[in-house]
């Protein structure tokens, strides 16, 4: 596993199964298991790997990689652990994809004479890696990425729900959330805002092109929009400083008139983003690529928050009907409808977010343990071993 599986291990463990989460090199560090928790339980089964980045795969020795995941009857991972898997030559029994690892991770691409080497052996074994792969968790099997995984992984299982990215027992009681100190930060925004929107994920600009772009200026589109429509309203959209293109936000934002009505806070933990969503009215998550999972939607979805974002998922009535409900947007016209569509009727919002934190535990927490709990008591009946 790495740190995007903290909260599946966290569980896997309260099923009383022995599970450990193995952090590959080069976790980005604001993802580390200690800025989901509040507590120090963690230290006793989270194990740091001294292997896991891209420029390591021509090197590492297999034995060593061997050394450190033998003692492991399943293994469940994503990023560059096919990869690194395939030169101790063993598969992932699941892999949980979060997208560049099946994307960018497995295309070749020009690159400089000096880099070419990694470039070309990253790709080589990833390739090699996610052949072996036995399951894949994907919350949309026809998808762009549940494509990909075909392609490379075309005679694996395909499990399609969620992964539960959130553990929602530690953020279900509002006596925790006291212990982050952004919470009198949080407080003073609220109290001065009827209405408090929060869009904590990242600035990243682009087109449909751009697998990773979020659609900040269609939000800040629409927030001026709004803003026009409805200048009497105290109002606050909350950004924070994460991702490549935070100045080009913030330039666009004054240029638009519209500093007083927005909040910057630093890039912070999620147990302490985590107090100002239990805060917020609605939380904005992306509106340039289709998802109906990641961080942002699962922690709006624990904290039973209404949600807008795009989803083309949601404008089908066969899909839709077993999904969580959202305020469906993908214009500025649109969010800034929408907002004022929650104005009008608060309580109307309110019930999406309860309706989808109901969502977020019957269809993803209870799924995915359900699901995982059944693979590896099977896995250790074949083995021979009590499973818990």
């Amino acid at each position: 596993m790495n740190n995007n599986h903290f909260a599946l291990a966290r569980y896997l463990r309260d099923e009383g199964f022995n599970c450990d989460l193995l952090l590959l090199k080069d976790e980005l560090p604001h993802f580390h298991p200690k800025c989901d928790t509040y507590d120090l339980d963690y230290q006793s089964w989270v194990k740091q790997l001294t292997w896991g980045s891209e420029r390591q795969l021509l090197t590492v020795s297999p034995k060593l990689i061997s050394a450190d995941i033998d003692c492991y009857d399943v293994l469940i991972g994503c990023g560059l652990s096919p990869a690194f898997l395939y030169k101790a030559r063993r598969a992932l029994d699941i892999m949980i994809p979060y997208g560049s690892d099946i994307w960018e991770a497995t295309q070749y691409r020009i690159s400089s004479p000096h880099y070419l080497p990694r470039h070309l052996s990253s790709v080589f074994f990833q390739r090699k890696g996610l052949k072996h792969v036995k399951c894949f968790n994907l919350s949309n099997s026809e998808s762009l990425y549940g494509l990909r995984c075909k392609k490379f992984a075309p005679r694996a299982s395909i499990w399609e729900f969620g992964i539960p990215m959130v553990y929602h027992r530690q953020y279900s009681n509002p006596e925790e959330l006291k212990n982050t100190h952004w919470l009198d930060e949080f407080k003073k925004i609220r109290q001065t805002s009827d209405l408090l929107v929060m869009a904590h994920g990242r600035h990243v600009w682009g087109g449909s092109g751009n697998m990773n772009a979020k659609g900040n200026k269609v939000l800040i589109d629409g927030w001026s929009l709004f803003c026009q429509r409805n200048p009497s309203i105290k109002k606050t959209l909350v950004f924070i400083e994460y991702g490549p293109d935070v100045i080009a936000s913030k330039k666009y934002i004054a240029n638009l008139g519209l500093e007083s009505t927005v909040s910057w806070l630093p890039l912070m933990y999620r147990k302490d983003l985590m107090a100002g969503l239990s805060m917020a009215d609605i939380v904005a998550a992306e509106f340039i690529q289709s998802w109906i999972c990641g961080g942002i939607i699962y922690e709006a979805l624990v904290m039973g928050k209404p949600l807008i974002m795009h989803s083309d998922e949601h404008k089908n009535p066969a899909k839709s009907a077993n999904l969580y409900p959202i305020y469906n947007a993908r214009t500025p016209e649109a969010i800034a409808g929408h907002l004022q569509q929650f104005v009008v009727n608060p309580d109307s919002g309110r019930n999406n977010g309860i309706a989808g934190h109901t969502w977020y535990l019957n269809n993803v927490v209870n799924k995915a343990i359900s699901m995982y709990a059944n693979y590896l008591i099977n896995r250790a009946s074949e083995l021979g071993k009590i499973a818990r």
